[in-house]
């Protein structure tokens, strides 16, 4: 359940019943002060001629009330709030210049980059090519080479069915000497600092350049009848085929606990679902992380081949691994500025780990070994071009998964005061209460619609940076953060909202 706080901060009215007498005699006390002075009863209320508005003077006293709540005494709570603006105005800051973890608003710097760097209208590549063109009878010699450059949103479904059908216009019946893969991509492709249970989850996939279908399988449990182990399946069973699951839950009555659990042990494809499901309860949506993304891939490719009437036979010893020379079909993503805005509206970790990997891609000369680091050398040049201090900044993934990315509020707040005119960034933000990682926080409020703003979330650390535009004032820019809280996410959310929701009341009051 959503909470929403009052921006008043007056104590409310207490009503007590009193006896009969004692209640007229007090009516008739006050009517005769207030007709001995001839004042109007509202002339001795407190004047506040509109309860939403709040001065820029005393935003700070404000966000400070906030910070000071007791649940979030034990927490590091960090706050920079700017005018947008060539000059700009500070109008808040709360241990703006110190280090926090900014979990996904680390998303904020690596598309940031990848647009200056990449520009709007990069694309991914998967090729299909060979050493040479189908002979006569529709034969490849030498095999088929795979060529990826770790294409985020690649699917099963559109990219490689393009790929194979491509294939065949081209007249290819037959491939002899297997199928083999070629990346320019290097290094590692999960970060170390990386939690390990994060890494089973579909949200921790790994950022391999064979991708396809983000490297994730999709399932679902819902409850059976009573004392029946729940329903689990996936969403393309014909892809899990090779995974086993071991269903150790039960359906229970109504009102029961819910306390479903699903654990994949560490680079094995098996599943293991325990606990119990109220017989009531909608079904539960999750996914699971592939551990050979580039298996997984060539498993596929083979599938569609053979799907689509091409034949494959294994390599031989007479089979010559020669480079590839000749395109034969290509499939291009979306340009960057559309997938900039799935890296941020729905907060994905992949598609903010490949993009640092291309980044890193364009530093190959630097690392040619190692194209993380290589973009983290990328984003680090680029905050230096645009002045943003190297000591105020220090990353070690693209995504915000890791707990060793620090940085400050006021170093979020520059960031996104120097991308405020770039329309591809600013549209890659969600909207409070409409769309995204912002589709139901702030909702029904009066900022709905009034804030774009960038998530982050790891347990007991929580973000919320962006913009704000305030009815009856000039835009804001803003970074939240709160670190080292034992607070449920969503009680967390609901301080960050608060401060955010002050941000929309803001007025001139000369």
């Amino acid at each position: 359940m959503q909470r929403f706080f009052s921006l008043s901060n007056r104590a409310p009215i207490s009503i007590q019943l009193v006896p009969n007498n004692f209640r007229d005699a007090l009516i008739k006390t006050i009517t005769t002060a207030i007709a001995l002075f001839a004042i109007p009863l509202f002339a001795v209320l407190p004047t506040q001629a509109n309860e939403d508005r709040l001065c820029p003077a005393h935003l700070q006293q404000e966000v400070e009330k906030v910070a000071k709540s007791p649940k979030l005494k034990s927490s590091r709570i960090g706050v920079f709030i700017q005018t947008n603006e060539p000059q700009p105005q500070i109008l808040g800051n709360l241990d703006g210049d110190r280090y926090f973890i900014p979990s996904s608003n680390t998303k904020l710097f690596t598309t940031a980059t990848a647009l200056k760097i990449l520009g709007a209208d990069y694309r991914f590549a998967t090729r299909l090519m060979s050493s040479n063109l189908p002979n006569t009878e529709g034969e490849i010699e030498n095999g088929l080479w795979l060529v990826a450059s770790g294409d985020p949103s690649f699917r099963s479904a559109t990219g490689l069915k393009s790929l194979v059908k491509q294939l065949k216009n081209k007249g290819v019946k037959r491939i002899n000497g297997g199928i083999w893969t070629l990346t320019s991509r290097k290094g590692a492709e999960i970060a170390g600092s990386w939690e390990w249970q994060d890494l089973q989850e579909y949200y921790a996939a790994i950022a391999s350049p064979f991708t396809i279908d983000e490297n994730a399988l999709n399932w679902s449990i819902r409850p059976s009848q009573i004392g029946k182990p729940a329903i689990f399946e996936w969403e393309n069973s014909a892809l899990a085929k090779d995974w086993r699951v071991e269903n150790q839950s039960i359906t229970v009555s109504k009102g029961s606990s819910y306390d479903l659990q699903v654990v994949r042990p560490y680079g094995q494809k098996v599943l293991i679902v325990s606990k119990q499901v109220p017989e009531n309860i909608e079904p539960e949506i999750g996914g699971v992380a592939i551990p050979d993304p580039e298996a997984n891939f060539l498993d596929l490719l083979r599938q569609e081949l053979t799907a689509q009437g091409i034949d494959i036979t294994p390599v031989s010893s007479t089979s010559k691994k020669l480079p590839p020379t000749q395109d034969l079909a290509i499939a291009l993503s979306p340009p960057l500025s559309e997938l900039i805005a799935t890296t941020n509206k729905t907060s994905n970790n992949l598609y903010a780990e490949l993009l640092l990997r291309a980044l890193g891609d364009r530093f190959n000369e630097v690392m040619p070994d190692d194209n993380v680091s290589a973009g983290m050398l990328a984003i680090n040049k680029y905050l230096q071009s645009v002045n943003i201090p190297a000591t105020s900044v220090s990353l070690v993934d693209g995504s915000g998964l890791s707990r060793q990315n620090l940085t400050t509020p006021k170093a979020i707040v520059q960031l996104l005061q120097i991308v405020a005119n770039n329309l591809d960034f600013r549209k890659s933000l969600p909207i409070s209460g409409i769309d995204g990682t912002l589709t139901n926080r702030l909702k029904n409020t009066s900022a709905q619609g009034l804030i774009q703003a960038k998530t982050g979330t790891l347990t007991g650390e929580i973000a919320l940076s962006g913009y704000v535009s305030p009815k009856n004032y000039s835009e804001v820019i803003f970074s939240i953060m709160i670190n080292n809280s034992n607070l449920p996410t969503r009680e967390l959310q609901q301080y960050v909202d608060e401060i955010a929701l002050l941000l929309t009341h803001l007025e001139n009051c000369q």
